[in-house]
């Protein structure tokens, strides 16, 4: 079985490092606090998260974890936080008596599948859900809790938007000042619209939670990885080798997963030294795999962001200066502004610090060779 694992969540030996950040999230939520935590795509953050999770339930809390994405209405929001919360009930009738009389305007009901296990479900009795509604429901995890203390994992914030006819954020920050056994925390793919929620004062989240921005793993502790799980195959990397994999990958854990899966598929059962050029071919594999979508994923973009995303893939700092722009053939500030925050908003790059990069780090190469 591949010892590399990509695209879903992170478990076992898989996860590696991180021990700093896990301690300190801990802490932090333990300490009674809120927290929103940054970092660009496919760094791991859900991985990280559900670390956090097992961790914190061990230690006797409750842990509440929600997806925004599939919500799509306040009705949706209902329905997918209702159920959120039951399946961390170990008594679902009583759960769904304290349902009803907490929430006036949804009743809930109990059933059973065929298993004969019970299911929750809820139906709307008024004709729409309000500011009341969502009021009672959130206050439902102080009267949940018991004797213990419960974490709220909001996966995805940023598209809380969708729900903002009814003022969603400004109802939920008053509730957290509120709440004394409930914590949150709050993180995303989208780093700029998290940052933007929680750090513009016109914002009711501003400086409603402690701020963290997590980076690329250690490379000695990924080229110890590597080598570890190599080895379980009877597979042989230098650390040569395993930084070369590092370099290709920007650091980034999912791609890192990716290759090291590529490279142990195209090695298992005939190969067992990794070499330079067994890493560059197993390059060439995932980028022509992808090379349909990666090829329709640039010709979408206008000339500006086609002319912007060839000069990152050389340099990302201080793109907006003069010398940046005069080098790299760039069209005026004003579009390359525009250019930017239209690629920051489809996740095709994303900046930290100072510099700008192509997220997907085979993307970057697939755009090299296309021009």
């Amino acid at each position: 079985m591949n010892p590399f694992s990509y695209g879903k969540i992170v478990r076992g030996d898989s996860f590696y490092d991180r021990k700093e950040e896990l301690k300190r999230i801990v802490a932090i939520l333990t300490g009674g606090n809120n927290m929103v935590l940054y970092a660009p795509r496919r760094f791991g953050k859900t991985s990280l998260v559900f670390r956090v999770i097992e961790k914190m339930e061990k230690e006797g809390y409750i842990c509440i974890y929600f997806d925004f994405m599939p919500v799509f209405s306040v009705e949706s929001f209902v329905r997918l936080y209702s159920k959120a919360l039951a399946e961390k009930q170990s008594n679902l009738q009583k759960f769904v008596k304290l349902f009803s009389s907490s929430i006036k305007n949804i009743r809930p009901t109990l059933s059973f599948d065929r298993d004969g296990l019970p299911e929750f479900s809820i139906d709307f009795v008024g004709e729409k859900v309000d500011e009341t509604t969502i009021s009672e429901l959130l206050d439902l995890t102080e009267k949940i809790a018991g004797n213990k203390r419960i974490i709220v994992f909001f996966d995805e914030f940023q598209e809380v938007e969708k729900i903002s006819k009814i003022n969603f954020e400004a109802l939920l920050r008053s509730k957290i000042q509120q709440q004394e056994k409930t914590n949150y925390l709050f993180f995303g793919s989208k780093t700029h619209l998290l940052k933007q929620m929680f750090n513009d004062k016109k914002k009711p989240f501003y400086n409603s939670a402690t701020q963290m921005s997590i980076k690329g793993l250690p490379e000695k502790d990924t080229v110890a990885y590597l080598q570890k799980q190599f080895s379980s195959s009877n597979i042989t990397i230098n650390e040569e080798e395993a930084w070369h994999i590092i370099s290709i990958s920007s650091n980034i854990p999912h791609y890192i997963q990716m290759l090291a899966a590529e490279i142990w598929q195209y090695m298992i059962n005939n190969l067992c030294v990794v070499t330079k050029e067994i890493i560059d071919t197993s390059v060439d594999i995932i980028v022509n795999m992808k090379s349909d979508y990666y090829m329709e994923l640039f010709n979408r973009q206008s000339n500006s962001k086609k002319e912007l995303l060839q000069a990152l893939t050389q340099n990302g700092k201080n793109v907006f200066s003069a010398d940046y722009i005069r080098k790299n053939n760039l069209p005026s500030a004003s579009s390359l502004q525009r250019a930017v925050v239209e690629l920051v908003n489809d996740g095709v790059i994303e900046r930290v610090n100072d510099e700008y990069f192509i997220t997907d780090p085979f993307f970057k190469l697939f755009v090299e060779r296309v021009t």
